[in-house]
């Protein structure tokens, strides 16, 4: 019987030392579009390569499984796409990465028909983009970028 008060104190103590190694300063890596060019393809379809900078603000490597990313305009959502096969992110650095995506046509006519109806200067934007990790230390991760583009 006493056994069972040592083994449950064994656990406790493994929890509680694995729980002390996620590192209260974790910030969570930016991800900024820095361009969009067309996909050279041989398809019909339009095509875009997306490139995303992503910045890692932490000491430890991030090492990704995936990245799932979504792209809206004026709040209609546009492109959305994933990518594999990412290098893996040293501490304090960035990297880019290339992305193709496809753009959803009936979403563009309403964002083409909203712009023609507006009489505005600027477009907002907004950016999500969900990180998947290997870490069970450092979760998947969503990061969310905003802001305005100028119309020309």
């Amino acid at each position: 019987m006493k056994s069972i008060p040592l083994l449950f104190t064994l656990i406790s103590a493994l929890l509680f030392s694995g729980c002390a190694t996620i590192r209260s300063d974790y910030e969570k890596p930016k991800v900024d579009v820095v361009g969009i060019t067309k996909g050279e393809t041989d398809t019909s379809a339009l095509q875009f390569t997306i490139q995303l900078r992503i910045v890692n603000p932490n000491a430890e490597t991030i090492n990704l499984q995936g990245l799932y990313y979504e792209l809206s305009l004026d709040g209609i959502d546009i492109v959305s796409g994933t990518a594999r096969d990412i290098p893996p992110i040293e501490g304090y650095s960035d990297a880019i990465v290339s992305v193709s995506a496809a753009p959803s046509l009936v979403n563009s006519i309403r964002l083409a028909s909203r712009l023609l109806e507006g009489t505005g200067t600027e477009i907002p934007y907004e950016l999500r983009a969900k990180l998947g990790t290997t870490s069970k230390w450092m979760p998947s991760t969503t990061v969310t970028d905003r802001g305005m583009i100028p119309l020309l």
